[in-house]
């Protein structure tokens, strides 16, 4: 059901007139003159230019998402980093998510990648999430400004605070119950990630021959595993199960089918020589279990998911300790603690290498006994303090709750699959199981790419804001021996495509030399020389593509001083053997549409002659303001109105004039000699004046100048830029970079291709300097290709005839270009005035960022119209 909502809105007040002026713009190339003339008025994503090297957030993309999907209704407004126009036109929202994908991935595979980078026009990096994104998404907080609803009378009865608002009492409830009523039920257990028939996950998993149902009076059972880290994930190697008066009735050590690669002794205790002589198997451990446990026997154990899952069992009647003493927010308490503080037990001390499953499984199931025995009030508060760290009366009501109330306001706020659901919209996430805000009626869950994409297909018109997660790298990463060297392979790849060499140079050129030649291209990164060869000859890294690309158009065939001639050229590996293609496929990419790179711009000889005549102008006005008088320091720029040497000259003008001024009005004096005295006075005071008002402007004058000044030595600034380029047409936007003290480039995007042809085929100077240009390759939200995915200066080589390395490369591309593809079916599958935002959540700061990609999905209609009035990247 599509929100009822407001087009009216505030815009929001710009920094400064030009700032203001460039949004207008934007806004207005946004939307095509003939829609503002028609009704008819597709939702459009805009963006300055100048934000594009800004990264985006799970706050920010929750914020779009959130206004795409609820509009104005209770008082939601636009994002504060992005405009959607005409929200009321978007038919629905669509977030795909990549597992395992970072930014450097899609660089890496850019060709491979042929519907992401054509189908979206509009791409941003993306800071990478600490926590789960699809949970991050759904229980984002909307804010709701408008009045709020009638509230039932029993919720504003309900005191503040209080022992109900435990979350154990949230959970339970304060009467005392038989063990039946801490169950898991089955939505529990799929929510928490236990084995449960028919889910994915627990394809080939074994199910215990149990009861539909079972009593209070049932038996219980407690049960923990040790597991090790083998070439599959985490197996099992030692089972413990204890039976109700805690005698252990199973102990076995198992042994994994697969190679072992931790045995994790500081936690199982197991080492290679105790496995070693271990026959036993999973499937005999699974029959003995099978054998052991009555048909109405209950599970009891703590994180029990884990263990059920190491023995591959299904078994649907669990308690699991860590799950009724809970805490809030979905934390748990370490078995450890719970023992010591409510059993009086040490466990899994420091002395004892590795844990004791029967004492861990006989603590869990004592745990349970005394919680069901004592009851979860009493337990809250014997134990608030020691456990939970406070008393009862601390808790509060949820804030996440729809019918919260805030005391000193009208807001209320709720969680945005709440929102969603309470709006009238479908809302469904699609892909591996996974643990968020949706009800689970509201959840697929498949183990396959294949399998998702068909069930999103289905199902496309029954929801108007999906979650489609592709996973299939995500397991392929999984697979890989070294996923450490798989990052430092992309990374190597990247950097590779920003290098040149240069040679022959002189036998005394240094590194300074070197890069003193090439940054007129652009920032250098690095600089090696190669003395190892008969002639000196240099490595030269940049930090961009266009750096590198510069240096062989410009510099290649240079004649040096020594009489050289420097050959540039690229290094011929496997990385750059398609660079030629590549290159031109990034020209043409549509974010670098119109956008050429400057370099060389820095000060020459002309600006210091420049700072020389500054300087004489300021000691010439410092002695001609020292002779008249007034001690004026004009070093203290910028001028001001109280400058203490101008003040005392005008303060004794003054003082004087009001002397004389006595003198004039003294009684006796003829009429003729008191005209003259105030004659005389008046041509003193505004003589006085004349010269204190020229001279404030002389040092406004001087402070402009030595301002200027400053930011040409310390490097451009956009006004210069805009002044220099806006002569061959309309400079829409800027990007300069951001942590750099001496900024030697630029990015400019320009009004169309005609004024790119003519800025490239006319030599730009600036400062009486020539300014290289070239089309821009590197799209505005990167920074530098060759820290993307790694942050130190490692220049480790890659020994290129490994063949596992060239084989996982060739597996990694077969994988992106079927993601691609399933991307592509996905998009197009989409209903018109769809917002649809692809996301590659990234992983840490050692492996790179994300990079988020944005499009509402339009008709050919507002296609042809949008090509007829491009907008600046949203």
């Amino acid at each position: 059901m599509e929100p009822q909502v407001c087009l009216k809105r505030k815009r929001e007040p710009s920094p400064t007139p030009e700032s203001s002026k460039r949004v207008k713009e934007t806004e207005l190339n946004g939307v095509p003159e003939s829609e503002h003339r028609s009704g008819s008025r597709p939702p459009l994503l805009s963006l300055p230019f100048d934000r594009l090297q800004e990264p985006v957030t799970l706050k920010d993309l929750t914020e779009l998402l959130q206004f795409a999907a609820l509009g104005n209704t209770g008082g939601l407004k636009q994002p504060s980093w992005c405009r959607l126009h005409h929200q009321k036109k978007v038919s629905g929202v669509s977030v795909i998510l990549l597992e395992g994908l970072s930014q450097a991935h899609f660089y890496r595979h850019y060709l491979h990648f042929k519907h992401l980078r054509t189908k979206y026009t509009s791409r941003h990096s993306y800071t990478p999430s600490p926590g789960n994104v699809i949970s991050g998404i759904f229980s984002s907080e909307v804010v709701n400004n408008s009045p709020a609803d009638a509230l039932g009378d029993q919720e504003s009865a309900q005191p503040e605070g209080g022992l109900q608002w435990h979350p154990v009492i949230r959970k339970f409830g304060l009467e005392t119950r038989g063990l039946t009523g801490f169950l898991l039920t089955q939505e529990d257990m799929i929510k928490k990630h236990f084995p449960v028939r028919g889910m994915p996950g627990s394809e080939g998993f074994v199910c215990t021959d149990s009861d539909d149902c079972v009593t209070d009076s049932s038996p219980l059972y407690g049960l923990d595993c040790e597991m090790c880290l083998t070439e599959r994930g985490n197996e099992l190697t030692r089972i413990s199960l204890v039976d109700s008066r805690g005698s252990c009735v199973l102990d076995e050590l198992v042994k994994p089918p697969n190679r072992i690669l931790n045995y994790l002794t500081q936690f199982s205790g197991i080492t290679r020589a105790i496995l070693q002589p271990i026959t036993t198997t999973l499937r005999e451990v699974q029959s003995k279990l099978k054998k052991v446990l009555p048909r109405d026997a209950v599970l009891v154990g703590h994180s029990l998911e884990n263990d059920l899952s190491a023995l591959n069992l299904i078994h649907p009647h669990v308690i699991d300790t860590s799950l009724l003493y809970r805490r809030e927010f979905g934390q748990r308490f370490k078995l450890k603690v719970l023992a010591e503080t409510v059993l009086k037990k040490h466990i899994q001390t420091e002395e004892r290498k590795g844990h004791d499953p029967t004492e861990d499984a006989q603590a869990a199931l004592e745990l349970a006994q005394y919680f069901i025995h004592t009851g979860p009030r009493q337990v809250v508060e014997l134990y608030c303090e020691e456990l939970w760290g406070g008393s009862p009366t601390m808790y509060q009501p949820p804030v996440n709750r729809a019918t919260c109330t805030h005391k000193h306001n009208n807001n209320s706020s709720l969680r945005f699959a709440e929102a969603l659901k309470s709006s009238g919209q479908s809302a469904v996430f699609i892909g591996k199981r996974a643990d968020n805000a949706l009800d689970l009626s509201n959840q697929q869950w498949h183990s396959s790419d294949r399998e998702v994409l068909s069930s999103f297909k289905r199902g496309l018109e029954s929801h108007s804001f999906s979650v489609v997660q592709l996973s299939s790298f995500s397991d392929h990463l999984k697979a890989m021996i070294s996923t450490d060297q798989h990052y430092h392979t992309m990374s190597q790849r990247l950097r590779e495509m920003c290098v040149v060499f240069a040679g022959p140079l002189p036998s005394d050129y240094t590194e300074r030399d070197v890069r003193r030649l090439f940054s007129s291209c652009g920032n250098v990164r690095a600089v090696r020389l190669l003395n190892a060869t008969q002639r000196v000859h240099a490595e030269v890294e940049f930090e961009l593509l266009e750096g590198a690309a510069l240096a062989v158009e410009m510099l290649n065939g240079t004649l040096l001083h020594s009489g050289h001639i420097v050959k540039v050229q690229r290094p011929v590996k496997e990385s750059t053997l398609d660079l030629d293609v590549f290159l031109s496929s990034l020209q043409d990419d549509p974010l670098n549409a119109n956008v050429i790179y400057a370099a060389g711009l820095k000060a020459n000889a002309k600006t210091a002659q420049f700072a020389a005549k500054v300087n004489g102008l300021k000691a010439k006005a410092a002695a001609e303001v020292n002779g008249s008088g007034l001690n004026a320091n004009i070093a203290a720029l910028p001028a001001k109105a109280n400058h203490s040497g101008l003040l005392e000259k005008v303060n004794g003008t003054f003082l004087n004039a009001k002397a004389k001024l006595a003198e004039a009005n003294e009684p006796g004096l003829h009429a003729k000699a008191k005209f003259a005295k105030l004659a005389e006075l008046s041509a003193e005071v505004n003589g006085t004046l004349l010269k204190a008002k020229t001279m404030l402007a002389e040092i406004a004058a001087e402070a402009n100048v030595v301002a200027r000044l400053h930011a040409k030595t310390a490097g451009l600034c956009e006004e210069d830029l805009r002044e220099a380029f806006g002569q061959y047409g309309t400079v829409q936007g800027v990007i300069l970079p951001a942590k750099q003290k001496r900024r030697r480039h630029a990015f400019l995007k320009f009004d169309s291709p005609d004024t790119v042809d003519a800025v490239l085929s006319s030599p730009v100077e600036l400062w009486d300097r020539k300014v290289s240009t070239r089309r821009a390759l590197t799209p505005p939200h990167l920074c530098s290709w060759v820290t993307m995915t790694t942050t130190g200066s490692d220049r480790e080589t890659l020994d290129e005839s490994s063949q596992e390395t060239g084989r996982e490369e060739q597996e990694v591309a077969c994988v992106m270009r079927k993601l691609d593809r399933r991307v592509g079916k996905l998009f197009r599958s989409l209903p018109d005035n769809t917002l649809s935002i692809v996301l590659l959540p990234g992983h840490n700061s050692s492996h790179g960022d994300g990079l988020c990609f944005l499009e509402v999905k339009q008709g050919s209609a507002a296609l042809s119209d949008h090509a007829h009035n491009p907008m600046l990247p949203a």
